[in-house]
């Protein structure tokens, strides 16, 4: 029998799961009147930047409305110089007592008149050269345009939110990744939350070899479970996008801390019936009992065991087959093993056979 020490080290705590790539912000871009366009200045898949011209509409109505209000905010203005001359000369012929008091009053009413309707075209004249902008549609935010669902000479309606609008942008950059984890897991994401020396830390690997794959910083937590699933979703940053692209399946691995000192022990040692996991240690008398464990978290070829075994113990790592509780075991020496050995035998201690 071949069997390993169990170690005391500090094991780091990771989580791994399926995730998706998603932008920090994605806008459908949509016309905010009617009108017709009458140039398209993006095409499928440009990249822009706020404030870009995507597409302009026909203005030359709003320019001529624009123009007509204009003219009856001047006019407006002179009835209210008028009307404010007017009072003036009658509350001087108050002060003599050629005017009456009613002559005042009805002065200073059309006063007042004159002056709410100049307010009444300023805004008016506002509202034309606000709807006159809205022709020019720009780019809100900067990132890569999908599929421009319109060109010149289409009809656009600003009360139509239906569809896929005119054309969406997605943020590139900064990306991140959503995951969902199990509810039991929540303590320690909130921990890695709130730990301002970033325990939150996340691996994405874009593909099955791991060569592909960034670094991100845990950034969210959902603010309530799944009740049908029993998982609560989170969100990290991506340092840097590395050629992903939203909506990408990828491989998150997200690190929540360690274990310290934690009992270490290859994966081999570990066995699992109908009872659950457990490992054959080695007692005093050269004598195997069957130790019923509680694994934590697993690293490569080593498992965290959380209750069952100390550090110090050993553990069989080959042989398990021909064991059972209160097996004896004959221990022989173990040849040294060169450096490049393999995983499963990296820890092994003397042989029992």
């Amino acid at each position: 029998m071949i069997t390993a020490l169990v170690r005391a080290r500090a094991m780091p705590i990771i989580r791994t799961g399926i995730g998706w790539i998603e932008p920090t912000a994605s806008v459908t871009v949509r016309a905010r009147i009617d009108g017709t366009i009458v140039e398209r200045r993006i095409r499928d898949g440009a990249v822009v930047a706020a404030g870009d011209l995507l597409f302009r509409l026909d203005d030359r109505e709003l320019q001529a409305q624009i123009v007509r209000s204009e003219a009856v905010l001047a006019r407006d203005r002179a009835l209210l110089a008028k009307a404010q001359a007017a009072l003036k000369r009658t509350q001087e012929l108050l002060t003599r007592s050629v005017a009456t008091q009613a002559q005042a009053e009805e002065a200073d009413a059309e006063v007042r008149i004159a002056a709410a309707n100049v307010a009444a075209s300023e805004a008016a004249l506002a509202m034309e050269r606000t709807r006159l902008a809205h022709t020019r549609i720009t780019a809100p935010i900067g990132g890569r345009v999908g599929v421009v669902q319109a060109g010149e000479g289409h009809v656009v309606r600003g009360s139509d939110l239906s569809g896929n609008g005119l054309v969406t942008i997605t943020r590139m950059s900064p990306l991140q990744v959503s995951f969902s984890l199990p509810e039991r897991d929540l303590p320690l994401m909130r921990a890695a939350l709130a730990d301002p020396k970033g325990k939150g830390h996340v691996r994405v690997l874009a593909d099955q070899s791991g060569q592909a794959s960034t670094e991100a910083d845990l950034t969210f937590i959902d603010s309530s479970v799944d009740v049908g699933s029993g998982t609560i979703l989170a969100k990290a940053t991506l340092k840097a996008s590395h050629g992903l692209w939203p909506g990408q399946y990828v491989r998150v691995e997200l690190t929540l801390g360690t274990h310290p000192e934690a009992a270490a022990v290859p994966l081999v040692a570990l066995q699992t019936d109908d009872s659950g996991p457990y490992v054959f240690v080695v007692r005093q008398g050269d004598v195997v009992d069957v130790r019923r464990v509680e694994p934590l978290d697993t690293k490569n070829d080593e498992v965290v065991i959380a209750k069952g075994v100390n550090p110090g113990e050993r553990v069989v790592v080959e042989g398990h087959a021909r064991l059972r509780n209160g097996s004896s075991i004959a221990e022989t020496a173990l040849a040294p093993k060169p450096l490049a050995q393999s995983p499963r035998t990296a820890h092994a201690g003397p042989m029992r056979q």
